[in-house]
């Protein structure tokens, strides 16, 4: 018997009708978002997560040791090339870093004039962070101008700098402190590890999408 339509859509109906669904339960509400009881755990918790995701996580007393940092990053993994923001908090320091031992570009134009570089030459991009979650161990950056998205998505691998005191313990702190119930940024990355995908037969490969590499330097004291 061949089925019409009007018959396809009566018997698909009443299989529906025929399930026997469970109700949804309501939520007692009793979630509370992580919070840390000391800096020291909150820290703890912060690197724990991204390590766990395979991204690397350095600490450094203050910003006057995040030149060595860079010099020691650039020799352990042989970087050719970098390139940083036009601007930023931390665009002078990474410039006096690098200065004569790997060429750094500032991303001063357009992404289509950057474009080429960014896809086949460029080691390694520095930005800064906005802010980072410590449950999570998730970075916020909110690209610029100064320091645009590309910079995160691109290249093999992504350096970005955050002082402690911009670890804050979960996202509703986040979104409270930032005031986002006053109006949503436009543009808001959470990056909690290396660019990964299991697309294909479920094979986790890392840098499929984005950098292959992770590396998150925690300035303590700042």
């Amino acid at each position: 018997m061949v089925m019409t339509d009007s018959m396809a859509k009566s018997h698909i109906m009443a299989r529906l009708k025929g399930v026997s669904a469970l109700a949804p339960q309501a939520s007692t509400g009793s979630h509370q978002p992580w919070q840390a009881q000391s800096t020291e755990q909150r820290l703890q918790r912060f690197s724990q997560c991204l390590e766990a995701a395979h991204a690397d996580v350095l600490s450094i007393t203050s910003s006057s040791q995040l030149s060595a940092c860079l010099i020691e990053l650039a020799e352990q993994h042989n970087w050719k090339t970098a390139m940083r923001g036009s601007g930023g908090e931390w665009a002078e320091l990474f410039e006096l870093a690098l200065a004569g031992r790997v060429p750094l570009s500032p991303f001063t134009q357009s992404f289509e004039w950057h474009k080429q570089a960014l896809f086949n030459q460029t080691s390694v991009t520095l930005t800064g962070c906005d802010a980072a979650i410590a449950d999570t161990g998730t970075v916020v950056l909110k690209p610029s101008e100064a320091e645009p998205r590309s910079l995160s998505l691109i290249a093999p691998c992504h350096v970005a700098v955050i002082k402690a005191s911009q670890i804050i313990d979960n996202f509703p702190q986040l979104i409270e402190q930032q005031q986002w119930s006053q109006g949503l940024p436009s543009n808001v990355l959470l990056i909690s590890g290396p660019s990964k995908t299991a697309d294909i037969q479920q094979t986790l490969a890392y840098g499929a999408h984005g950098p292959s590499q992770l590396i998150i330097i925690v300035v303590i004291s700042e």
